[in-house]
């Protein structure tokens, strides 16, 4: 497959925040139909600078987590399986930043505001990883998947957290300031050739840093 072909075969942004405006449209519905005011998932259990504070303080903590995180393991499997995964979608330019929040608002208003809401932290944490199914490849119960999605229960279960104590926006932008972290350490390490070797490595990204 070419360079071009490969990159037409990216994930984009219309496709990303394509599927952010049917997760929102889905927490609408779920609202609707019981009875909940969409307006409610976003309680005001802080004031705004509470808000900004809390926000700013576990986004660092998040990014600097996600960069740790990926240093101690980038070695292993499950490290290297989440890149191939995410090296999918289009890294070009400013596309992490871009791409996050869609990942951030939608899965944060479905999943923490409207779906933890009604079946509680538990279940809409078990929901969150297996909508990620496709994603990350879950294609059996071998170690890498159960490593994997017990990594993704944990961030929806501090995510949860969040929404619960500090409110919905602050865990939006914690998400999407995690993702922002592991978008550009995927494009980091496609560009310096550092993809495991196999079949599916992708083509490096031009203009990439």
């Amino acid at each position: 497959m070419s360079a071009s072909e490969m990159s037409e075969n990216r994930v984009g942004l219309r496709r990303q925040w394509s599927l952010c405006a049917l997760m929102v449209l889905a927490a609408f519905l779920l609202c609707a139909a019981t009875g909940t005011s969409f307006s409610s998932l976003f309680p005001s259990r802080l004031s705004f600078s509470q808000e900004a504070i809390v926000a700013l303080g576990l986004s660092a903590i998040a990014c600097l987590n996600a960069w740790l995180g990926y240093k101690l393991a980038s070695k292993r499997p499950v490290a290297k399986h989440t890149i191939e995964s995410y090296s999918r979608l289009d890294l070009r330019g400013w596309n992490p930043l871009l791409l996050a929040p869609a990942a951030g608002i939608g899965e944060e208003i479905l999943f923490r505001g409207a779906l933890q809401t009604l079946l509680g932290v538990w279940l809409s944490s078990a929901l969150f990883v297996l909508a990620h199914t496709k994603a990350y490849r879950f294609n059996g119960l071998s170690r890498r998947v159960l490593l994997q999605a017990a990594g993704l229960f944990a961030v929806s279960l501090v995510l949860a957290a969040i929404a619960h104590f500090a409110g919905l926006v602050p865990a939006i932008i914690v998400h999407t300031v995690i993702d922002i972290t592991g978008l550009y350490t995927v494009r980091h390490v496609i560009a310096q050739g550092l993809m495991p070797n196999n079949s599916s490595k992708p083509t490096p990204l031009r203009g990439a840093a």
